[in-house]
């Protein structure tokens, strides 16, 4: 046969392994092995059958072919078991993540309380100090009555702020925690999606690999 028809059938197989389909994460790639042996069929017979390789051709073309598919199933269980792994610490990255938002958040929670608390408490003491020095007060006066309703109105008014300013403090922290939590709700939200596509990706490639 003429070289241009060895030359043909060397363009077309190596058009064939340009548009065969890439492994993830290596430069191997899956051809079709009847379509790649019959190629290589006619590429030899195109030759002089006197050439000495021709044979050695013939012989070795099943073992380089099967050879080869080995090395693209080790790939791809590596390929797989990579990806996994990154399944997995994204998994252990989240669940970590949620714990110690979880865990600043009952602190920050406690600290508050804890906070109006004690503003409530020496609210009442001083109050109930206040209340007792007019009484005291009230006994050296003539209008006992006046010098009562006075410290009482007084010990209502410091009450009432300090109630105002721990109402204040448990919304101020509220927002906080919300913050917080929305924040960690985004991170675990955006690496649940990156997981997705990940499945997907995979299943998708495992399908491909079906079909072939």
């Amino acid at each position: 046969m003429p070289r241009t028809e060895v030359f043909a059938l060397s363009d077309e197989l190596t058009l064939l392994l340009k548009n065969a389909k890439k492994i993830p994460l290596t430069d191997t790639v899956m051809v079709n092995q009847q379509q790649a042996v019959d190629l290589l069929k006619r590429v030899i017979a195109a030759y002089d059958p006197s050439l000495e390789n021709a044979q050695k051709i013939v012989d070795n073309e099943e073992h380089i072919l099967v050879d080869a598919n080995h090395k693209a199933e080790e790939t791809i269980r590596q390929a797989m078991a990579q990806a996994q792994g990154t399944v997995n610490e994204s998994n252990s990255y989240a669940q970590t993540t949620k714990q110690n938002a979880d865990a600043y958040a009952d602190q920050t929670r406690k600290a508050a309380e804890d906070e109006v608390s004690a503003l409530v408490a020496d609210a009442q003491a001083r109050a109930h100090n206040m209340i007792e020095d007019a009484k005291a007060q009230a006994d050296e006066l003539v209008s006992q009555t006046t010098v009562l309703a006075r410290a009482e109105a007084q010990a209502r008014e410091i009450l009432e702020n300090a109630n105002q300013h721990a109402q204040a403090l448990r919304g101020q922290t509220q927002q906080e925690l919300d913050g917080v939590l929305s924040h960690v709700d985004n991170t675990i939200a955006a690496q649940l999606n990156e997981l997705r596509l990940i499945r997907q990706n995979l299943a998708g490639f495992q399908y491909e690999e079906d079909e072939n």
